[in-house]
């Protein structure tokens, strides 16, 4: 299958390996800060495509590129910043992709990503009706949403929509604010014990995710994707300072101090810490999911190459 991604961002370019060794895979990228570079050279020696293009300015260019695939995903999004730049990223850019693929004649199957965090904690379960119950409360949760309701609109009865929320994702090329803060206490040896605990999923399961998706063709299906289990925020501390050769000391924090001492782009995600979600389809798809530690250790010699490269720069 021909397959395009849009958006250069570390799951994307786990995706991209993962889909590549099976298909033929294309990725788009706006602009390269020297994180991305790196991303651009690593799925450049996977025999991957790359082309510069801006969804919304080069609409033309990426109508070409529509017409030739059979998959389009999309990874585009933004986690921070003002309001119209959430709007722009989560709402505009899958709504433009979405427009595209009703107009041409292909119909790719069109595989969106988006958020986990609207509203509910504790047992979070799927909808029935997508977004019903839902209660995004800030312009990032706001935003996602109304994202996937734009795209479910436009595909409905038009071609196959696959809406994925992800939680919190990790994986051995993050360079995600929270994954470089937690890097960074690391390398003096700190881990934190606060109690905090998420459900995580890799980036590389991510992938593998996709790759039944593609293969099972639903025509309309939106789903969290998750390892199904919750995991110690200091069991990240703990591989990262194994992987850099610390030793590692263990301070008690309190999750109020935790909570305040974050950087402002997680702190808001922070409420949706102990929330267990719907990991049905997840299991469907792949069955016994596990927590990859070796992804996380291998994150760790990441971020130190960068690191030592001084282009340890949040993405």
């Amino acid at each position: 299958m021909r397959i395009l991604i849009t958006g250069l961002g570390f799951i994307a370019t786990h995706v991209a390996e993962v889909l590549s060794s099976k298909h033929e895979v294309t990725v788009t990228y706006r602009n390269l800060n020297p994180v991305k570079k790196v991303y651009h050279e690593k799925l450049e020696e996977k025999g991957v495509r790359l082309i510069k293009l801006d969804i919304l300015s080069d609409t033309e260019r990426l109508r070409e590129e529509v017409k030739k695939s059979d998959v389009v995903i999309n990874f585009i999004g933004e986690i921070s910043g003002d309001e119209k730049t959430l709007y722009i990223s989560n709402v505009e850019v899958p709504k433009t992709i979405a427009s595209i693929i009703k107009e041409s004649e292909n119909k790719p199957i069109f595989i969106h990503t988006s958020g986990s965090t609207y509203g509910i904690t504790g047992e979070v379960k799927i909808e029935k009706e997508l977004g019903e119950g839902l209660n995004p409360q800030s312009p990032f949760e706001k935003t996602k949403l109304e994202g996937e309701k734009v795209v479910y609109s436009i595909a409905k009865g038009n071609f196959p929509l696959i809406i994925i929320r992800p939680t919190l994702v990790y994986g051995k090329y993050s360079a995600h604010i929270q994954f470089v803060t937690m890097y960074r206490l690391a390398k003096l040896g700190i881990i934190p014990k606060t109690g905090i605990s998420f459900m995580p999923i890799s980036a590389n399961n991510i992938g593998k995710m996709i790759l039944r998706l593609i293969e099972e063709k639903p025509m309309l299906l939106y789903f969290y994707a998750t390892e199904c289990e919750r995991v110690a925020l200091e069991k990240f501390f703990e591989i990262y300072t194994k992987a850099l050769g610390k030793r590692g000391i263990y301070i008690p924090i309190p999750k109020s101090i935790v909570k305040s001492a974050m950087p402002k782009e997680i702190r808001g995600l922070l409420k949706y810490e102990g929330t267990v979600y719907d990991c049905s389809v997840s299991k469907k798809l792949l069955g016994g999911l596990r927590f990859d530690e070796n992804e996380v250790y291998q994150n760790a010699l990441f971020l130190k190459e960068l690191d030592d490269k001084k282009i340890l720069i949040p993405t």
